[in-house]
This record gives C-alpha cells, sequence and structure tokens, in this order.
C-alpha cells in the first residue's frame, strides 16, 4: 500500500537526513490513517507542511505501543526524536505538547513505523 502523511517542517528534515529512522504516529481527529495496517514494504509519500516538498520512504517495520515512553525506550529516542536533547523524557513532553497526540496515545496507543529512505 501507499499512504502520504503530512510532517512538520523539522522532522521532514531529520528522515531526510537521515538521523529520524522511526516515526511515531496515533489517530487523532486530523489523521485517519489506518496505522494498525501498515506493514514492511508499504512506502509513505511525506509532505513537509512549510515547504510542500516530497519525500518518499519504504516501511521497515511497525510496532504498537501502549504509551510514548515504552516507546522510546525500545526504538530508542534518538532513533525517533528531531529535537534536542534526544532523551525519553524530552520525548514524552513533546508529545504529551499535543493535545490530539496525547489524547489518542491515551485511546490508541502509538505506532513506531520504521523508515527506509528511497
Amino acid at each position: 500500500m501507499r499512504y502520504t502523511l503530512d510532517i512538520n517542517d523539522r522532522p521532514f528534515k531529520a528522515i531526510k537526513g537521515g538521523t529520524k529512522k522511526v516515526e511515531g504516529r496515533t489517530l487523532t481527529p486530523f489523521d485517519k490513517t489506518p496505522y494498525r495496517e501498515l506493514k514492511p514494504g508499504d512506502s509513505i509519500t511525506f509532505i513537509n507542511n512549510v515547504s510542500n516538498e516530497n519525500l518518499k520512504v519504504k516501511v521497515s517495520f511497525v510496532h504498537h505501543y501502549p504509551n510514548v515512553k515504552e516507546m522510546l525506550e525500545k526504538e530508542g529516542s534518538e532513533n525517533i526524536l528531531s529535537s534536542e536533547p534526544k532523551t525519553v523524557e524530552h520525548g514524552i513532553e513533546s508529545y504529551d505538547s499535543l493535545t490530539e497526540y496525547k489524547e489518542g496515545i491515551k485511546k490508541n496507543g502509538i505506532y513506531a513505523i520504521g523508515l527506509e529512505l528511497l
């Protein structure tokens, strides 16, 4: 399957630069992407919501976690976060600052999507 997802400028650049290897996503009122249906080999086209630049990646894995802390600990916060410091505590604060994400994670957990640049 092919998916198209909007993404903020900083994580877009980190994926493009190869420093962000895992994208964390959850269902929100604004994003109904069926993350539980993603499979290795699927492709995602990220669209930078500032520049409209596109970046195509291949899904290498999809892991589901009940909360951000567990995802960051298991996948490595350095592989997920695009901002400094790349600590578990900073990551939790970062995800919790997005109200729709905080609520979505409570209800649906969070998906760690492994990314491979194409």
